[in-house]
């Protein structure tokens, strides 16, 4: 009797534990590596034709799915050095799609754009916190995400 009711334990807490995580699926698709590589994101206040006016972030992002990347949304967060508040009115944490086509294995400079999150030219960079790749489209229509900036690197 007494193994009966252990075996049962056991199973509950086992069904606890994996019901526990958003999916299965997901949980274990996050033990491993993401599918990109990226470098520490940049803050440019000097114009790039095409891209942005005033500011924006640049970084590099080396595709390492087996599918072409649409669109990449990144997420961060903005502070002025010598104060360390947010540089603009409202959200301090931006989430910004950036739309790009990356090859499998293609490494590409990605640009975001600030001009229309900013009021003000700044005439230095900020600091660019909490900068993680939140979630990658590819073109097959599948998704991939970090809601919650596992990846982050800065």
């Amino acid at each position: 009797m007494r193994s009966k009711r252990t075996k049962a334990a056991l199973i509950l807490i086992l069904a606890i534990l994996l019901f526990s995580c958003d999916n299965l699926a997901g949980f274990i698709g996050n033990l491993s590596s993401p599918p990109f590589v990226i470098t520490r994101p940049v803050f440019e206040t000097s114009e790039r034709p095409n891209n942005f006016y005033y500011s924006g972030i640049s970084f590099n992002f080396l595709n390492m799915a087996a599918e072409t990347v649409d669109s990449i949304t990144v997420s961060f967060m903005l502070f002025v050095p010598e104060t360390e508040v947010n540089p603009v009115m409202g959200n301090m944490q931006y989430e910004i799609t950036k739309l790009d086509l990356v090859h499998p294995n293609e490494n590409r400079e990605i640009l975001i754009s600030l001009d229309k999150y900013i009021y003000f030219a700044p005439s230095g960079p900020y600091i660019i916190d909490s900068f993680y790749v939140s979630e990658i489209h590819y073109a097959n229509g599948s998704i991939w995400q970090d809601k919650y900036g596992k990846y982050k690197v800065s």
